[in-house]
């Protein structure tokens, strides 16, 4: 009996697919700008957000948007929305490792859309993916809004599952034949009862019965275990020596020998450093301040001191400094503790030092942890941290903003509002960013100001802040923007802006001016601006996302003076608002 035939894909799975298509298409041009852009990193996800935006709007309909991986394609449903037959594509390396569907969902914020790119450009050669397939660096990402579906197996070809049993007891065979280990260090292989574990090996001629497999030691094996002993004998006496060095300056030492034990000791900092053990460095330095806090004459004591200050200077040398900063930049096993521990040790004279050292920075989590260091040590020394944000790059900027926040001084908001006069749009958007986070009353001012920057992006960005940060001030001045006369000759996009931004105020002043937008008459020749302003007051009274603003809309709907343009606008918003209402009631 012939199978039923597939049934044919809805419109609204249709219209679906376009929409998939279309956020692929702009993913895939973000990703084109971030490869030839490489070194603008602070642009990526400008260079994606077209991308999240059409990919938030299949979500905020459908919740969930899942795809298809084959090693060359990306299916949503039966549909092909990506082909591409180039290894070096967004999919084979997910494919290869076994993932076979990726999921995005609903609040994916334009971050993780990064991320997950960043991920897929990553270009690893079969040897760098040995011990980490691209399904482990997938999980670590630790996606909160991207789920996979990994398929997890093997398989002989075209080999039935009767053939397939007969060719793994095949291999089970040959594994038991190879129990012995391949080791040079172990005994390859023993087979001994139970009764002889009881014998006393006095002499290796009372075993009987037992078989033991191996081979006696040859040259390597003895050239080799020497080595071994010699490294640990090493080992243990540098750590024996430094014990020993330490014990001199406590209890033996006298006043004419401090030049030379402190010689000593800093010998034995360069050569922890130079093994990047910065760990051992930090122990050198508590070393001394445990020895300081013990019962000694009191001359030996200011020794110690003295010893332990001249220390902690050595230790912030340019030199040394820029050694423990390279190894923060590059160590495969960064030991974020013991760089902690370092880097506190720096005082004010190094403020400087450790600024360009962050400046000079790639590294994230080094980033991280210079910021926390120099929030600390420049507490007192915010103004050095404020000249930076007049410098070009977005990324140092940022962090001392981070900094400054960090050290929340007097007339902080003050200081941070210096960024919205930044010729550098990335610079501006990040101290508006900054100001929309703060809970300051000063900061109000500053962001209003910001509604008349000359780059869109800046003033749309003051719109959402003003709404979210103070309604009842701001919805009379979105209201006196879609009443200027220069109104309509603004961007679409900023004027949709303005009127969500007052819908998002949910004040009563905002639902009485877009319920009175709809009494609106027009004429001949201004019926489209007028049709214009009524559907922006649809989208105003559709973001309050209220009872009284689905009255609105609901009343609207049964206006026929309105053209049929604004009537469907005005039932879509309706029932949408509806279903809104109804999941928070739930």
């Amino acid at each position: 009996m012939a199978e039923p035939p597939f049934p044919e894909p809805s419109q609204a799975e249709d219209a679906v697919f376009g929409e998939a298509e279309r956020f692929v298409l702009l993913l895939l041009k973000g990703i084109k700008n971030i490869g030839i852009y490489r070194h603008a990193e602070e642009r990526f996800a400008d260079y994606l957000k077209p991308a999240h935006d059409a990919l938030e709007s299949i979500l905020e309909e459908q919740g969930s948007l899942p795809l298809k991986l084959g090693p060359y394609t990306l299916h949503y449903k039966k549909h092909v929305v990506y082909e591409d037959e180039d290894r070096e594509n967004l999919t084979y390396k997910f494919f290869k490792d076994g993932m076979r569907f990726i999921i995005f969902r609903h609040g994916i914020p334009l971050e993780e859309v990064l991320r997950f790119v960043l991920l897929a450009m990553e270009n690893y050669s079969e040897r760098a993916l040995f011990h980490e397939d691209m399904i482990t660096r997938f999980w670590k990402e630790d996606f909160q809004f991207i789920d996979d579906v990994v398929v997890d197996g093997f398989g002989f070809g075209d080999l039935s599952e009767e053939e397939v049993e007969v060719e793994v007891e095949k291999i089970i065979g040959y594994l038991r034949k190879q129990l012995a280990a391949r080791s040079d260090d172990i005994t390859r292989f023993a087979r001994l009862s139970a009764a002889d574990l009881e014998l006393e090996l006095a002499d290796v001629e009372q075993v009987r019965g037992g078989i033991v497999s191996g081979r006696p030691a040859q040259e390597d094996d003895k050239a080799r275990l020497q080595e071994e002993l010699l490294h640990e004998q090493r080992t243990r006496l540098f750590a024996k020596m430094v014990l020993i060095l330490f014990q001199v300056i406590e209890l033996q030492a006298e006043p004419g020998d401090e030049e030379m034990l402190l010689e000593a000791v800093t010998q034995v900092l360069d050569l922890l450093l130079v093994s990047e053990d910065v760990k051992g460095a930090v122990a050198l330095l508590q070393r001394f301040e445990k020895i300081q806090g013990r019962q000694m004459p009191r001359e030996r004591k200011r020794m110690v001191t003295s010893m332990r200050d001249e220390f902690r200077r050595l230790m912030n040398e340019p030199h040394r400094l820029a050694a423990v900063g390279q190894y923060l930049a590059l160590s495969k096993t960064l030991d974020e503790r013991a760089v902690r521990a370092y880097l506190s040790a720096c005082g004010e004279d190094e403020l400087i030092p450790l600024v360009e050292m962050l400046q000079g920075m790639e590294r994230a989590v080094a980033r991280t942890l210079l910021i926390e260091v120099l929030a600390v040590i420049g507490r007192n020394h915010v103004e050095i941290f404020a000249r930076r944000l007049e410098h070009n790059s977005s990324s140092v900027v940022k962090d001392m903003l981070a900094i400054i926040h960090a050290i929340n001084p007097p007339g902080k908001i003050d200081i941070v509002a210096r960024c919205l006069d930044h010729p550098n749009i990335m610079i501006r958007l990040e101290g508006l960013k900054t100001l929309a986070k703060s809970d300051e009353p000063e900061s109000l001012k500053y962001i209003e100001r910001a509604l008349s920057d000359e780059d869109i992006q800046m003033r749309l960005g003051a719109l959402r802040a003003l709404a979210l940060r103070s309604p009842e001030r701001s919805a009379p001045l979105f209201i006196k923007q879609m009443q200027a006369g220069d109104f309509m000759q603004r961007e679409s996009r900023e004027r949709i802006t303005i009127a969500t931004a007052l819908g998002e105020t949910k004040s009563p002043a905002a639902l009485t001016y877009l319920s009175g937008v709809f009494t609106q008459k027009s004429s001949i020749f201004g019926r489209g601006k007028v049709n214009e302003m009524k559907i922006l007051a649809v989208t105003g009274l559709a973001a309050m996302r209220s009872l009284e603003a689905f009255h609105v809309l609901a009343q609207e709907v049964q206006n026929r003076n309105h053209s049929m343009e604004v009537l469907q606008a005005c039932r879509k918003a309706a029932l949408r608002l509806k279903e809104i209402l109804e999941k928070e009631r739930v």
